[in-house]
Order: C-alpha cells, then sequence, then structure tokens
C-alpha cells in the first residue's frame, strides 16, 4: 500500500496538466473495479457493481470522490546561470516554497531546489522579512 500512495504522490498532476495522475489511478482502479472511463472533463471515474442478494435489501449506493490535480509552477524565464523564474498554477502559500525538491518537466525531468539569498549576503533588515515571492516570479 505505501508503494501505491508513493507512486501517487511522486506522479506530476498539475491542474490543467492530468494526464499522467489520470493514467496512474486508471490502471490501479482497473484492478479493483467492474468499469472505469475518463469522461470529457477529466474525471477518471471508477464503477464497482454491487450484487442483490437474495431476501436482502437492495445494496446502498455510495461515492467516494476526491480531486486529482495539484498546485504547480510553469516556467517562465531561464537566466544564462540556469536560474529559472515561475508562474503558478492554482493557488500556494510562498512560505512553503523555500527549500522544497522540484521537478521540472520537460523533455526530460530535470530536479531542482527552490533556493532563496544566502543569509550570509542578507541585509539586517532582509534577514527580519520573509524572502518576496517576486524572487521568483517575473
Amino acid at each position: 500500500k505505501l508503494n501505491l500512495f508513493k507512486k501517487l504522490c511522486e506522479t506530476p498532476g498539475i491542474s490543467g496538466y492530468e494526464e499522467r495522475i489520470q493514467k496512474v489511478i486508471k490502471e490501479e482502479l482497473e484492478k479493483l473495479t467492474d468499469e472505469v472511463k475518463i469522461d470529457k472533463l477529466g474525471n477518471v471515474i471508477g464503477i464497482k457493481k454491487a450484487k442483490k442478494l437474495s431476501g436482502k435489501p437492495a445494496p446502498k449506493k455510495v461515492m467516494i470522490a476526491a480531486h486529482m490535480d495539484e498546485i504547480g509552477f510553469m516556467v517562465s524565464f531561464i537566466d544564462k546561470e540556469g536560474f529559472i523564474r515561475f508562474a503558478p498554477i492554482g493557488g500556494f502559500d510562498p512560505k512553503t516554497l523555500i527549500a522544497q525538491r522540484v521537478v521540472v518537466h520537460g523533455m526530460k525531468d530535470i530536479g531542482g531546489v527552490i533556493g532563496t539569498k544566502p543569509v550570509h549576503i542578507l541585509s539586517e533588515e532582509e534577514r527580519k522579512k520573509l524572502p518576496k515571492i517576486k524572487a521568483w516570479m517575473p
């Protein structure tokens, strides 16, 4: 079960670009349900048909819903040193970005880390404040 959890967490599914996570979810649901489909909106729908037992009331219908998309960022600029500027896709809290590992998806996936100005070159005033989001955004 942990392998599935890890796979779900590590598969990209940024809002509007959910094809990879859709595929993983569809493959997992195919093992557990009678029917799986992806609708026009991109929802992955799995149907498990209940069996009516004689002498018992009709089985209850249950729906389990969850979202599969995640926040992400779109690369908007790469400077000569290879530093990247990006624009958000979805809402996020800028305080959570510092030192986060990221993967840039393109022709091939490239790992990275979101950095900030090192503390030893910050002014006394800068040390008292949170980094501004404009440090990463164009």
